[in-house]
């Protein structure tokens, strides 16, 4: 009787553990943002209508915006790209949901897109991730989970933010964006996520 108590005591145990709440979760800004997108994009990614789809990517957009500026968000680094001047990041901060920063441009939109913005502004665009976070992201590992603090939408002008409005795009690239949404962040400040 024991030993069954045992092993069903301790299958709770590591099952418990696999129902922990996700990071994302944990602050209550963070999972709003993230209920906010997901209210959007479920009901006009299952209305199978293109006037649909396009409003809710809008709107996510104009939810993002609202956003402002963020502390101790949860995330998990998905992509380094970059030397320290040119540096891009990724990092997913929900379910398919990422914030991008970067430092250069060029590496961001290399290509034609590239003349869109040369036109706009003549001034250099602000760092998307200061000299704190990308002195931090040389310690860090891809696939590690983070925490971040810093400004949505706040780098390179509102060209960017332009770009991320899919204003022209087809349906196939705002159904795209609301299954994936990525959102141009400044990251100011970024350290591994300490074990609870």
């Amino acid at each position: 009787m024991n030993r069954r108590a045992l092993l069903v005591g301790g299958a709770g145990l590591v099952l418990g553990g696999c129902f922990d709440r996700p990071c994302h979760e944990r602050n209550p800004a963070q999972k709003a943002f993230l209920d906010g997108l997901s209210a959007l994009a479920k009901p006009a990614l299952s209305a199978n209508n293109p006037l649909a789809v396009e409003e809710a990517a809008k709107q996510s957009v104009a939810l993002a915006s609202k956003v402002g500026a963020f502390s101790d968000w949860c995330g998990t680094i998905r992509k380094i790209e970059g030397n320290a001047q040119t540096v891009a990041v990724t990092v997913e901060i929900g379910p398919q949901v990422s914030l991008y920063a970067f430092n250069d441009w060029a590496l961001a939109f290399a290509g034609s897109v590239t003349d869109l913005f040369s036109t706009r502004s003549r001034q250099a665009p602000p760092p998307g991730l200061s000299d704190t976070a990308i002195a931090a992201l040389k310690s860090l590992r891809l696939g590690e989970r983070v925490t971040l603090s810093g400004r949505m939408g706040e780098i390179a002008g509102s060209g960017v933010l332009d770009l991320s409005r899919l204003f022209g795009k087809s349906v196939a690239e705002h159904r795209q964006f609301l299954q994936t949404p990525r959102f141009v962040a400044r990251i100011e400040v970024i350290s591994a996520l300490k074990k609870s």
